[in-house]
């Protein structure tokens, strides 16, 4: 198996709005650190948002669930789709989720959180009878404040996970140690725990299974959409980064997330992309993005580049929130532009 877990907060600021409020949070830490009586050894960012009384007083759990470890502004569980830990005829993994909910006016951070926030991180390692666990990343929303872009989700989120069994024939322990992030003003590192127990049978569905499958569709997934045209456009001094997009289907709120990828041809850490304009009507949408040097780098004009894109339509859900209908991905590599004019 291959598990991570940070022994280290894993926080990114990069904005100067994001750097002030690092001293602010950690001052907020060592308080609640010294109200809960944060033992010796234990980790700070585990004992500064974990509530001491869901580690007292436990809450009989659903079947198909484990019980909340509840934080002062959010809460963490483990869902699994069927009673039972035997994949079904035909299948080779289980389905389950790892659920967080959160305070109103909070979120937490998708597995690229932007400039700023804490991606989540994922570690199973003390499951008994896994081999492997995938976890996927729901199509997130976009949160653009003056400097600030981030990527992540408000009031929920299920990150629907694909269980791989060592044998199948046996009952599973699945237990999910996580580092997630709570935001409002101010990012608060949570570590979190939670354990499954699921007995060696295929058993029936639980009141789970509708809200995993809800989540696995918001997963990027072939959805016959197409990226038209990608270039590169010069205005004013100014690269961009121009697309063109079509879906099988009119677009009634379209939402594109761009992110450079790693390697020496302006990938992460040489190149920012700022805030989109975007244009649609139709089946058709219309994306531009300033991408700006770091670091003394050459423009991408001059560099060219590859990006991860990630498209989604929104669409009203039962309780009136937009959510992605569906989500696409796909890899764009540019090469540098001849000459400086604008295209």
């Amino acid at each position: 198996m291959q598990f991570r877990r940070s022994a280290i907060c894993p926080v990114r600021f990069f904005t100067a709005r994001a750097i002030a409020t690092r001293a602010v949070t950690a001052s907020v830490l060592m308080l609640v650190a010294l109200l809960t009586g944060m033992s010796a050894g234990a980790s700070p960012c585990h004992a500064a948002d974990r509530s001491l009384t869901s580690r007292l007083f436990g809450e009989r759990a659903p079947e198909g669930a484990s019980a909340w470890d509840k934080a002062m502004t959010s809460s963490l569980r483990l869902v699994a789709a069927r009673t039972g830990s035997t994949p079904l005829p035909g299948e080779t993994a289980i389905a389950a989720g790892v659920e967080i909910t959160l305070a109103p006016g909070w979120k937490t951070y998708w597995r690229n959180p932007g400039d700023s926030g804490i991606a989540p991180v994922f570690d199973f390692s003390r499951s008994r009878n896994v081999a492997a666990v995938e976890v996927a990343y729901p199509m997130p929303q976009r949160f653009e404040l003056p400097g600030d872009i981030s990527f992540g989700y408000e009031d929920r989120v299920v990150f629907p996970l694909s269980v791989t069994l060592a044998d199948p024939s046996r009952p599973v322990t699945l237990t999910a140690d996580v580092v997630y992030g709570a935001c409002e003003e101010l990012c608060i590192p949570v570590e979190a725990s939670a354990e499954l127990d699921l007995p060696a049978r295929s058993g029936g569905a639980t009141e789970f299974a509708g809200l995993i499958a809800r989540w696995q569709a918001m997963v990027p997934a072939d959805h016959e959409a197409r990226v038209e045209a990608a270039d590169i456009v010069t205005r004013d001094g100014q690269d961009w980064l121009h697309l063109r997009v079509s879906a099988s289907a009119p677009l009634a709120a379209p939402v594109l997330i761009a992110e450079p990828m790693p390697g020496d041809d302006g990938g992460m850490g040489t190149l920012y992309l700022g805030p989109l304009d975007m244009t649609y009507e139709g089946d058709a949408a219309e994306f531009m993005l300033p991408a700006k040097p770091l670091r003394d780098a050459q423009g991408l004009a001059q560099t060219g580049g590859s990006f991860r894109v990630t498209l989604a339509d929104l669409g009203p859900m039962p309780d009136g929130a937009m959510k992605p209908v569906w989500a696409q991905q796909f890899e764009l590599h540019l090469p540098p532009r001849d000459g400086s004019g604008s295209h």
